[in-house]
């Protein structure tokens, strides 16, 4: 039975038209067509909608998504619903409490921008919706990270889009993850630490952690051309982005550092600002970061905290030969 169907009913109800000429004569339409609309035979075009939205003092777009559901493919039907469940929130939905037309409002905001196949998110917003992200992923997941900091004990992505990596490992997703190391924070011990922190909660989450200090990577061709390319795409200079399951990427825009705490001396935190989701395909492709973890000259696999730190005793030694002592020697850790 077509949905339509329901609205010439109620149509005929309101008005007391007992038979399908009183219908015709009402709608301005022939008696055959009076008869298949009944029926669920045929489906109203669009200004026929109009006229019976009208009539039952209805919004128009309600009609015609029915209509447009009615006359859709089976596998096409579920789309149109959803549609119409979305349009119908957005007509009834009440003042207050505000949260609710914020809410609305937003919907709308993204619906718009996905017709662009690229959605923007800002503030608070930017560190919630990777974990949305996060959530519907089921295969893979390839991250490259050069601002890495949001991952410690205290960061905006701890520990709610920790606790979303672990669950997506728990259902099978393969996530790797590369940490791009400077020689400068190698060099700071506090920096350092908080490196090898971060690795070791993504390793026992699951994750398949690899490193590689930058200034070795950027030896690289492919990953001068990925960083060249991420500039171009409007990245931050500090590259954090991700591509879930080879068809949709995140990439933050910008960094922002803020207070946390009213009394006091407040903790300044940096988080993500402005943060792009898009499925573009060439965007895709031209930002995979894929490739840079087959790079196994300069990619390596965290395997613990005592290879890593003789790893990073070698690159130490090979960047500043010469040098005895002084910020770039091999900082003390405790522990």
């Amino acid at each position: 039975m077509k949905e339509i169907t329901r609205y010439i009913e109620e149509l005929k109800d309101r008005y007391h038209l007992k038979s399908d000429y009183a219908l015709a004569h009402k709608l301005g339409i022939t008696q055959p067509e009076a008869n298949h609309l009944r029926r669920g035979l045929k489906i109203p075009k669009e200004e026929l909608c109009i006229k019976i939205a009208k009539l039952l003092g209805k919004n128009p777009v309600e009609l015609m998504l029915v209509a447009q559901k009615d006359r859709a493919p089976q596998e096409a039907k579920e789309y149109w619903t959803l549609a119409r469940t979305a349009v119908d929130v957005m007509l009834h939905v009440p003042s207050h409490p505000r949260y609710l037309p914020k809410k609305v409002e937003a919907i709308g905001r993204e619906l718009r921008q996905m017709e662009a196949h690229c959605l923007q998110y800002a503030n608070g917003a930017a560190v919630t919706e990777p974990v949305r992200l996060m959530e519907t992923t089921e295969r893979t997941v390839d991250a490259l990270m050069e601002y890495w900091n949001f991952w410690k004990i205290g960061g905006p992505l701890y520990p709610n889009y920790l606790l979303a990596n672990q669950e997506a490992v728990r259902r099978g997703v393969a996530i790797r993850r590369l940490l791009v190391i400077s020689a400068a924070q190698a060099a700071d011990k506090d920096s350092l630490g908080d490196a090898i922190q971060v690795m070791e909660d993504q390793q026992q989450c699951g994750v398949q952690i690899l490193y590689a200090f930058r200034e070795e990577l950027l030896n690289s061709v492919t990953y001068q051309r990925l960083v060249q390319a991420y500039k171009r795409r409007g990245s931050a200079a500090e590259i954090n982005a991700a591509i879930f399951d080879n068809e949709i990427m995140v990439m933050a825009r910008a960094y922002e550092t803020v207070p946390l705490g009213l009394t006091g001396s407040p903790n300044m935190i940096t988080r993500i600002s402005q943060l792009e989701i898009t499925w573009k395909p060439d965007v895709i492709e031209e930002l995979n970061p894929t490739p840079l973890f087959d790079m196994t000259r300069y990619v390596r696999d965290y395997t613990g905290k005592k290879n890593f730190m003789a790893d990073w005793t070698r690159f130490s030694r090979e960047l500043h030969p010469h040098a005895k002592s002084g910020p770039l020697a091999m900082p003390a850790l405790g522990g």
